[in-house]
């Protein structure tokens, strides 16, 4: 709170913008602004990304301390974005709920990552122009030059087929199959009945304090209590009966994993929250022969098409993929 009201209040001397560094940008921005804001979790993300290059070409010489925004340059981004897509891997680090054993995985970063990065640097920039004796201009690349089209959706018949999968599990693996895939079966029926994003999915609970699911009132507020609307809106949706099912046999979140425990005569399941499903996606979407680089979100996009199709209108379906807003910022009807 001290540092927030320093900040606020504080009016920089001439010397203090000269000396003023990216590092201090990019913490000032989380301080006084990221920090408050319900995409935190992803700006935290995207600025740690710039940090740990930053750290990278310092330790190498290329860039020496204090790292002033000055040396933030075409030719800076240029090298950002070969180290974030080519050199350095995103590592992930899990471990098998039944075997209590860690596998590490590796793979190349999208470049869609790097370039939000690159817009959240900007951000904070700009944020803190005057502190700064100037902001560097920095172009990141569009979407559309750094995102493939895409343009693969899922059939009415392969969702059928991939909820059969998840359910029967694949015998050469491992008779315990089946249980390990029900993070993923209870996504695919959350992403059906709702048409959400991922992490809308994810965040979906029954606890009564998160005030998500009115049961009464048959009705999902993919946004929890306390949660700021962004953008990227999470409505209120109508809860179909497959899905109710659902909730009722939840605990708290939908997206979670099971463990059956036994002791004598007594039964009972215990449910643990997932981070996400993205591993059992992958080796299901190669079984499927689902394209490189759809990953679980495409069953949002899969479902709105499918429901398009079937003759639902052009003005609900925007309502429940939580994209349509007020006319006066899109100028649409």
């Amino acid at each position: 709170m001290l540092d927030r009201h320093y900040l606020a209040f504080h009016q920089p001397a001439d010397d203090d913008k000269v000396a003023y560094t990216v590092h201090q940008a990019m913490t000032d921005y989380w301080t006084l602004h990221g920090a408050g804001q319900a995409s935190a979790d992803a700006i935290r993300a995207r600025l740690k990304l710039v940090n740990r290059f930053i750290d990278h070409e310092i330790a190498i010489g290329v860039l020496r301390e204090p790292v002033l925004p000055t040396v933030l340059d075409a030719e800076w981004l240029m090298r950002f974005r070969k180290w974030g897509t080519e050199i350095d891997p995103v590592t992930q680090r899990r471990r098998d709920p039944e075997t209590g054993e860690w596998t590490v995985s590796t793979r190349k970063r999208a470049k869609s990552t790097v370039e939000e990065s690159i817009i959240q640097l900007k951000a904070a920039l700009r944020f803190n122009v005057k502190r700064m004796e100037a902001v560097p201009e920095l172009k990141h690349l569009p979407r559309a030059a750094v995102t493939p089209e895409r343009n693969f959706r899922l059939s009415l018949e392969q969702i059928a087929e991939m909820l059969d999968y998840t359910a029967e599990g694949d015998p050469e693996l491992s008779p315990a199959h089946p249980a390990r895939l029900m993070p993923l079966r209870r996504y695919l029926i959350g992403a059906i009945c709702t048409l959400a994003r991922p992490d809308a999915l994810y965040d979906i609970s029954v606890r009564p304090d998160r005030q998500q699911w009115h049961r009464d009132a048959g009705v999902l507020d993919l946004n929890p209590a306390g949660r700021i609307q962004t953008r990227k809106n999470r409505p209120a949706l109508p809860v179909t009966s497959l899905l109710a099912n659902w909730l009722e046999a939840t605990e708290d979140r939908l997206v979670c994993h099971e463990s059956v425990f036994e002791d004598d005569e007594d039964r009972w399941v215990v449910q643990r929250p997932v981070a996400d499903i993205k591993k059992a996606w992958r080796v299901m979407a190669d079984q499927f022969g689902v394209p490189v680089g759809f990953g679980p979100k495409l069953m949002r996009h899969s479902m709105a098409t499918l429901i398009a199709q079937r003759g639902v209108s052009q003005q609900e379906i925007p309502l429940a993929l939580g994209t349509w807003c007020c006319p006066r910022r899109r100028g649409v009807t």
